[in-house]
């Protein structure tokens, strides 16, 4: 698969719908919060696990309902595990290198 074809199917990748988020955490027993803005919708999703762990999972989704970011907090530290256009960003960034390289 091509760079470009990568970026494609990033880009249009929508990841878990909320309702499907929300419905998880309520079978899990798990507090949530949603807030909106203007043109985002925050999903907060609280959990314990073992030993008393506080795991918070925080999605973002765009107007259309399209998963485009998710961070992890766990001891108050913050790990994004997903960033759609970050990671386009970066795949279009190596393609311009490797052309630059090239000429």
């Amino acid at each position: 698969m091509d760079n470009i074809e990568k970026v494609t199917k990033l880009l249009m990748y929508s990841g878990p719908s909320a309702i499907e988020l929300i419905e998880k955490a309520v079978e899990s027993d798990n507090q949530f919060t949603i807030a909106t803005s203007d043109k985002l919708t925050i999903l907060t999703i609280h959990s314990v696990m073992a030993y008393a762990l506080k795991v918070t999972d925080v999605f973002t989704y765009n107007e259309q309902g399209h998963l485009i970011k998710q961070m992890l907090i766990m001891n108050g530290k913050e790990k994004i595990i997903f960033d759609k256009f970050k990671e386009a960003s970066d795949i279009l960034g190596n393609i311009s290198k490797k052309k630059q390289l090239v000429s």
